[in-house]
């Protein structure tokens, strides 16, 4: 992907994408199992046009908080919910939140889906990623409910960590 919309410098080029963009975009792929890979074009000088270099602090910022839920990890287990991505590293499973949710948020927990990725059947607990704040959740009729803090902390993309075990 490109940052603009050339996959090499041009000055004329202004429509940049969003760091909230390029963010929901990196988790998208990453919870479908892909690789990311965002192109930068150099200024003939060699430089990183000012617009470029916010735009891959914001995502650095983003990674420093919640990393974890992006390197090394798998794709997501569940798949298919709305403003709602996931990716596993076990034994985490994450939950990557673009829009603030109605109301507590609740996946389909079934352990064929899980055991593919190499997580656990049951829930040691769960937290925000970036903070570390527990968040309430539970686990009945075959489906994980989690009630994230209102408002989002971060209103890019809030992840929750969700730790499994057997």
């Amino acid at each position: 992907m490109t940052i603009d919309r050339t996959w090499a410098y041009n000055p004329r080029d202004r429509e940049f994408k969003s760091t909230r963009k390029l963010i929901r975009t990196l988790i998208e792929v990453a919870s479908r199992g892909g690789n990311f890979l965002l192109n930068v074009g150099p200024t003939p000088e060699g430089t990183i046009q000012p617009e470029f270099e916010e735009r891959l602090r914001g995502l650095g910022r983003w990674l420093r908080a919640n990393g974890a839920a992006i390197y090394g990890t798998t794709y997501g287990p569940v798949q298919g919910l709305d403003q709602v991505r996931t990716t596993a590293k076990p034994p985490f499973l994450y939950v990557h939140l673009f829009d603030p949710p109605p109301g507590p948020v609740e996946l389909p927990w079934k352990p064929e889906n899980l055991a593919a990725v190499g997580l656990g059947r049951n829930v040691a607990g769960a937290r925000l990623l970036a903070t570390g704040a527990e968040v309430p959740f539970r686990l009945s009729g075959g489906r994980l409910r989690v009630e994230p803090p209102r408002p989002l902390p971060d209103r890019d993309a809030t992840v929750i960590e969700v730790r499994t075990a057997a």
